[in-house]
């Protein structure tokens, strides 16, 4: 049980990044095609991930293919491993993906680094035990650890080629001609914040055609009814992603109120839907999210009465929907993709550990 003091320590820095009384700078590594002048020609670099997660997936796994790719196009001889394990030979960097080596089991002098992908009291405490840190999920978490040390850097997540691709051609079929499916993907903890529009959703429904379907879990498949809305819950699964995709109308993404779970939360499910080339509603309060929807005007709600109004006047126009699904499947596409994110670990690696300018 965390005792009062480490929950101060932890908050007080959190609630004054938020409010931007304590902010200190971050750096952000642009999206351009990696230039190997000057860079080392040897590296051994190794992502230690010991719980495979789908966060391993989309950070890690999903970027190696094309990481590895660019740097063969590049003629380095950089070694990029990952294991569950760490590395029992010596290692020019070690990226710890949400974990705390055991200094004792450290071979040699690695250049270590805390990458993070939300906001973990845990993590917070043991900052310092690394040279730096990398935040994939948002500027603001970029901010929040920046307030704690000296070189942290944001890499941002992307979208692999598995949901882009499908995405396109999804688009072939408009969003009004595949179906009254309103869809909705997430980890069970993200539920929440889906009933506390359950009311507006079943207001919706009593008007108009629509069901809505749920991806989320591993439990079997299952109906309910929301007054007269009909809801399938899906089990959670890429395959399952991209069949519900191909049947939906419009998408949404609501977040759980609190500052933890949404102020320094990635735009990762928005994105996701975007990717899948489904039109879709984001949160207003999660900054990441609202970012990416500005790069195409994307809809935002940040209360029930938003959410109610959008989710109606969109659903009602076909037109819109189409063009939404086309801006945001070509924003992912173009600024959000796994080989930029390849070319920016590149220049992380070639320029080393640096301070926060």
């Amino acid at each position: 049980m965390r005792s009062f003091f480490q929950k101060a320590c932890f908050y007080l820095p959190l609630y004054a990044t938020y409010w931007g009384w304590r902010r200190r700078p971050f750096r952000e590594i642009p999206k351009e095609p990696f230039l190997q002048s000057g860079a080392p020609r040897s590296l051994k670099i190794f992502f230690w991930a010991p719980t495979l997660t789908p966060g391993v997936e989309l950070i890690i796994h999903d970027i190696l293919p094309d990481l590895r790719r660019e740097i063969a196009a590049a003629g380095l001889n950089w070694d990029v491993r990952v294991g569950e394990e760490l590395p029992t030979d010596a290692v020019d960097w070690l990226i710890s993906f949400k974990a705390v080596p055991d200094a004792a089991r450290v071979v040699g002098q690695p250049r270590q680094v805390l990458l993070i992908c939300d906001i973990v009291a845990y993590f917070w405490e043991h900052r310092v035990e690394f040279d730096a840190i990398v935040c994939t999920s948002s500027r603001t978490l970029a901010a929040f650890f920046a307030n704690g040390h000296r070189n942290v850097t944001f890499i941002g997540e992307a979208e692999a080629p598995e949901f882009v691709e499908p995405g396109r051609a999804n688009l072939a079929r408009t969003p009004g001609e595949r179906g009254p499916v309103l869809m909705w993907h997430g980890g069970p903890y993200s539920m929440d914040a889906l009933l506390e529009i359950r009311p507006q959703l079943e207001r919706l429904a009593a008007t108009r055609e629509m069901e809505l379907h749920l991806v989320s879990g591993q439990k079997p498949a299952s109906e309910e009814n929301w007054g007269r809305l009909k809801v399938k819950r899906l089990p959670w699964s890429k395959e399952q992603l991209v069949r519900t995709a191909a049947i939906a109308r419009l998408g949404l993404a609501p977040a759980r109120a609190s500052l933890r779970a949404s102020w320094v939360k990635p735009g990762s499910r928005i994105r996701r839907l975007y990717a899948l080339g489904v039109p879709a509603i984001g949160d207003a309060r999660v900054p990441d999210a609202a970012q990416f929807l500005g790069e195409f005007g994307g809809p935002v709600a940040c209360n029930s009465a938003e959410w109610e109004k959008l989710l109606g006047e969109l659903w009602d126009a076909p037109e819109k929907l189409r063009a939404l699904a086309a801006a945001g499947q070509r924003a992912v596409t173009e600024r959000h993709s796994t080989h930029q994110t390849a070319w920016q670990w590149m220049r992380y690696f070639a320029e080393g550990v640096r301070s926060n300018p």
